[in-house]
This record gives structure tokens, sequence and C-alpha cells, in this order.
């Protein structure tokens, strides 16, 4: 496993959990996101040689996790810069409660995205052997 290509290429973590908590994803981020896979996509696929699902996999799932938490962590600021998250959540549930419990299943979810993604990138644009 390339650990290097994985952690730089979590750093989209950083920044959508950033962005989100500040507000600037509002309708927009699931188009972000898909920018970001296959960004990180191509380029697990123009950089390893093997195991493209399992990096793809563990991108999504750190970046995943990332974003989320940081989102948790700045809760607040979030739910001022996002009104319509917070109109949103009924149940009886804390919105902070809410994050915390959907996270991992978030989390997976982006990792089988990505994995399944990068293994499909790296069949379209790996050269076939000779």
């Amino acid at each position: 496993m390339n650990w290097k290509l994985i952690l730089t290429l979590s750093v989209f973590g950083v920044l959508m959990g950033f962005a989100s908590v500040f507000g600037l994803t509002r309708g927009i981020e699931p188009l972000l996101w898909l920018v970001i896979w296959i960004f990180c996509a191509y380029r697990i696929t123009r950089q390893v040689k093997t195991k493209l699902f399992q990096h793809g996999f563990m991108v999504g799932l750190i970046t995943g996790l990332i974003a989320l938490l940081i989102q948790v962590a700045l809760f607040s600021t979030y739910a001022v810069n996002n009104p319509e998250f917070n109109r949103e959540v009924s149940g009886g549930w804390s919105a902070r409660t809410l994050f915390l419990i959907t996270t991992p299943f978030i989390s997976v979810t982006s990792g089988l995205v990505l994995g399944l993604l990068s293994w499909a990138t790296g069949k379209i644009f790996k050269q076939s052997p000779a």
C-alpha cells in the first residue's frame, strides 16, 4: 500500500470538511465529492500498479471520516452556516449525534465508491500488456 499517496489524497477530506463547516459547499457538495473522487481515482491509477480498489477504499474511508469529524468538532459553526441541515434533522435526534452515528456508514460508503471508481479507472486507463 502506498500510504504517502493515501494520506496525500486524504487532504481533500480536510478541505471539504472546513468548506462545508463554513457553508461553502451548500447545494454543490455531492458534485464536489464526485469531482474529488474522479481526480483521486485517476491519481491512484497513475501512481500504483496493484491493489487499486484497496487504495481507493482507504482514501475514501479516511477522507470521509476526516470531513465528518471536522463537521462534528465545529458543529456550532456548521449549524450556523448550514441552516437547512437543522430543518432536515427530525425524530428527536440531536444533529451532532446524528453526525456521529452516520459517520462510519458514510465513510465506508465513500470508501466503497472510491474503491470501485479506482478499480474501474484502472481498467479504462491501464495499458494492456504487450
